[in-house]
């Protein structure tokens, strides 16, 4: 692979000759670069948002998909940290990773191999009232689950589950489909 100076480089280069994004939009917030790539199969509605600070550090790498709000809103509040991807038993540290070939494998790795796991929504009338992530394959009694009903606080505490409402209908998305990886 060719030699890379800065995380955009290499970034850009993976997902845009992979044939699979086209180049990205950038804006700016605040101290944080956002290049947003659009996918450039017109049947899907995939995208990937990449921030970077200054000093080439690259403090996320997220997949949206409207058809997945529970991850939607798992990703959002999901960034890098320092040890990531250290093999040296260490945790977070400071915000971003930095350009190394540790951390270029592991962004690689996310990249090559795509999503995993599955999403289950529960539906009423065409609308996501509630969704569950599962995203540990390995322990499906972890998830996240994520009420996007317009019920106040109280109802939400005490109310009946959405699950359990009359026409409540279930899907369940697998996450590869949204992003099987470059």
């Amino acid at each position: 692979m060719q030699e890379f100076k800065d995380w955009k480089g290499f970034i850009n280069q993976i997902l845009v000759d992979s044939g699979q994004f086209k180049n990205p939009v950038a804006e700016f917030k605040g101290e944080a670069e956002i290049e947003t790539y659009k996918t450039t199969d017109k049947k899907s509605l995939t995208e990937i948002k990449v921030g970077y600070l200054k000093d080439n550090l690259l403090i996320y790498l997220q997949i949206f998909n409207p058809t997945v709000p529970g991850y939607n809103k798992y990703v959002e509040g999901e960034y890098f940290y320092q040890h990531d991807f250290s093999g040296d038993g260490k945790t977070y540290g400071n915000p971003a990773l930095e350009f190394n070939e540790r951390n270029r494998n592991g962004v690689l790795s996310i990249l090559k191999n795509g999503l995993k796991g599955k999403e289950v929504q529960f539906l009423k009338n065409g609308k996501v009232l509630k969704s569950k992530l599962y995203i540990l394959e390995s322990d499906l009694n972890f998830n996240y689950s994520y009420d996007f009903s317009t019920r106040d606080f109280w109802k939400k505490i005490f109310g009946q589950k959405i699950d359990k409402m009359d026409g409540i209908e279930k899907r369940e998305i697998e996450l590869k489909s949204i992003f099987s990886g470059i």
